[in-house]
């Protein structure tokens, strides 16, 4: 939390100080907070263009948490790298998205998980999050039109750890391609964070980062669900018996 241009500035240098390696912001208020507008900018363009400023300066990406669109546009014309969530962006938005190569990252788990909860939120925040998953599917689907770069991210702390899995077939369900949405979770999520040198694709001198699914994936997004085996720096973490295809 800070305002203004210095108060911004500092926040951004004295988290990186203490290890942060990528910068998230909140441009818009949130859906589950109680006094929180999902449409307004909690930022000025300027406080935002100075965050990115810094944050790029000291070598770190700068995610936006966005549901507004005109927080979200603006947040894109400061040099954001990733837009999260994005539930009422417009076509305009989502095009200069495009043009300037910045990343949705739909998390349509948290979309799914808090429509799924809305009967046991408050009436207000039930409100806000029937009214975001109605806009998020719309705009998911527009996004996938336009060819705004997309990436593979979960909001982890709203669905239940380990189903993380589920997007790919959240995915797919609105029309993004299986092959399209498996590289959103390798490829180009590794691109976004700025890690792509050594993780992302299973290339000679990378991490021998490895998972493997009962089935064909691109027949079967869902089976991602079911990882027999994985590897993480060449090293087996998990390996179960030929024929399991149960968490």
């Amino acid at each position: 939390m800070a305002d203004g241009i210095e108060g911004v500035q500092h926040k951004v240098r004295e988290v990186i100080k203490y290890g942060a390696d990528v910068i998230k912001i909140c441009a818009t208020g949130g859906v589950l907070s109680k006094g929180d507008d999902p449409n307004a900018s909690q930022y000025t363009l300027e406080e935002m263009k100075a965050i990115v400023a810094d944050a790029h300066r000291l070598g770190r990406k700068v995610a936006a948490h966005a549901h507004g669109d005109l927080a979200a546009k603006q947040a894109v014309e400061a040099g954001v790298d990733s837009i999260e969530h994005g539930s009422f962006l417009t076509v305009p938005t989502l095009q200069l998205m495009k043009q300037k190569g910045v990343y949705l990252v739909p998390t349509r788990m948290a979309v799914y998980w808090t429509n799924k909860g809305a009967d046991g939120y408050p009436p207000k925040i039930a409100e806000k999050a029937r009214a975001a998953a109605a806009a998020h599917e719309k705009m998911f689907r527009t996004a996938l039109q336009v060819g705004v770069p997309i990436a593979f991210g979960t909001d982890s702390g709203v669905s239940p750890h380990g189903k993380n899995a589920m997007e790919f077939g959240l995915m797919t369900d609105l029309g993004m391609a299986p092959s399209a949405a498996l590289l959103a979770g390798t490829r180009e999520a590794a691109k976004l964070l700025g890690v792509d040198n050594d993780s992302g694709t299973l290339e000679a001198g990378k991490r021998a980062d490895i998972v493997a699914v009962p089935g064909n994936v691109l027949q079967n997004i869902k089976s991602t669900e079911h990882p027999v085996f994985v590897m993480k720096e060449g090293v087996v973490i998990v390996q179960k018996p030929a024929g399991s295809a149960t968490n």
